[in-house]
């Protein structure tokens, strides 16, 4: 896997290119390559962005993609250079300040990158804007992007405007122009072919709006459930319909995603963007209200489009009751990767009443591995916010199929992380009742 005409190790590619960078020895493992921190949280989700480009994820890389990757690591070469220095600020100023949340690596990595983003090289007053930096993300003095968002929600008079708007655009943006029905056949031809131009076809229609918006009507809510069998069951709701979502919720934890809060959608941007990419408070609000009245709380179509597909998909994720009879060749394929996965066998023998799965059941736990459709399209929708926030759209079909893919697989490896736990936490009950 060597050769240049040849497949490469992903591991490799990076390794060969980061060794090409000069000063970046505290992002670097002892032979040289990037620690595995740097690439968790600096080169995949702020270099190469590999939620947008998950071909350059891959564990295995054709040589276009090899060359693609190395180009893309070599060009930030002087912001990574930056990143080290700002690293050792950190650092240094989280002594300091006596801070102590959180392993120092994954605090302060995205921090140093973000800070070389905006400031290039370290100048004299760099243990000052570390020191600052650090306050703001540890929510010092009131600083912190959180507690802005907070005390502008806050304001009555604010609160009352924004509530207001909200309503006026939930209500104004009604119609996508195009019948529910005729948004489930373009998202039944795009899984059918999976090729670039259905998807191409889909990204640039009124699909995903049209379905998300007619989930907000009795009517149209009952279409897409004749469409798509298994759609009310999925949470996207607490009701029969969509209802407009409110500005601030006290303790919100519930997981349907048509029901968030515009403040907790609002903390999920602060979380994603850099801080200086992320303006005032008062646009965040704003930019969040075009979303949230937008079809899937989505403002860009390709992306609702996406959630749509996803919701197309997610009747047949049922691993539990193993290989799927019904739904599209592409639902039954991820659904059978994650019915052979050991966790899930074992599952399913306990269920059946084999072996306990645990000596004392979980429900909880029994409850999510149910749900695995839920929990999809909950990861699902955060990812396409994340790119929604960033102006990122998928550039193909592959990219999709990449994205889903990556998603079902991401949720059956947390369920499968939750079994393992409560086995092991309970292995003494569960040899003494075997």
């Amino acid at each position: 896997m060597t050769g240049s005409g040849e497949p490469r190790l992903r591991s490799a590619v990076l390794a060969a290119a980061w060794a090409r960078i000069p000063g970046v020895d505290v992002l670097s493992s002892g032979d040289g390559g990037p620690l595995t921190r740097t690439v968790k949280k600096i080169i995949d989700p702020l270099v190469v962005r590999t939620a947008a480009r998950p071909r350059l994820g891959r564990p295995v890389l054709e040589p276009a993609a090899a060359a693609e990757l190395t180009g893309v690591l070599l060009a930030d070469a002087p912001r990574l250079r930056a990143t080290a220095a700002w690293f050792t600020h950190l650092k240094r100023q989280r002594r300091v300040l006596r801070i102590t949340a959180g392993d120092v690596q994954d605090v302060c990595f995205p921090l140093a990158y973000e800070l070389a983003t905006g400031f290039g090289m370290p100048g004299p007053d760099a243990p000052e804007t570390a020191a600052a930096a650090l306050r703001e993300l540890h929510g010092e003095d009131g600083e912190a992007g959180v507690a802005r968002l907070s005390a502008y929600l806050a304001d009555p008079r604010v609160a009352a405007d924004l509530t207001a708007e909200l309503h006026r655009r939930w209500h104004g943006n009604s119609d996508a122009g195009l019948a529910p029905e005729d948004a489930v056949a373009l998202l039944g031809e795009f899984v059918d072919q999976l090729t670039d131009a259905a998807w191409l076809a889909l990204a640039e229609s009124a699909a995903g709006h049209a379905f998300g918006l007619a989930l907000r009507h009795l009517e149209g809510a009952g279409v897409l459930a004749e469409a798509v069998p298994g759609l009310p069951g999925l949470g996207l709701q607490r009701g029969a319909r969509a209802t407009v979502p409110p500005l601030r919720r006290q303790d919100e934890t519930g997981p349907e995603i048509l029901d968030r809060s515009v403040e907790r959608r609002v903390r999920a941007t602060l979380r994603r963007l850099p801080a200086d990419e992320r303006g005032p408070v008062a646009g965040l609000v704003d930019d969040e209200l075009a979303r949230v009245a937008a079809g899937f709380g989505l403002e860009l179509p390709a992306l609702a489009a996406c959630f749509a597909l996803g919701v197309v998909l997610a009747p047949a994720l049922r691993p539990l009751d193993g290989a799927a009879a019904g739904g599209p060749a592409f639902a039954r394929q991820l659904n059978a990767q994650v019915a052979r996965e050991g966790y899930v066998l074992h599952a399913r023998r306990a269920l059946a009443g084999a072996t306990p799965l645990t000596p004392r059941p979980d429900a909880e736990l029994v409850r999510e591995l149910r749900e695995f459709a839920k929990q999809f399209l909950g990861r699902l929708w955060i990812r396409l916010h994340g790119f929604d926030v960033r102006g990122e759209v998928p550039d193909g079909a592959a990219d999709v199929r990449d994205l889903v893919t990556g998603v079902v697989r991401s949720t059956s490896l947390d369920l499968r992380t939750k079994v393992r736990r409560a086995l092991v936490a309970r292995l003494p009950d569960l040899e003494a009742v075997s």
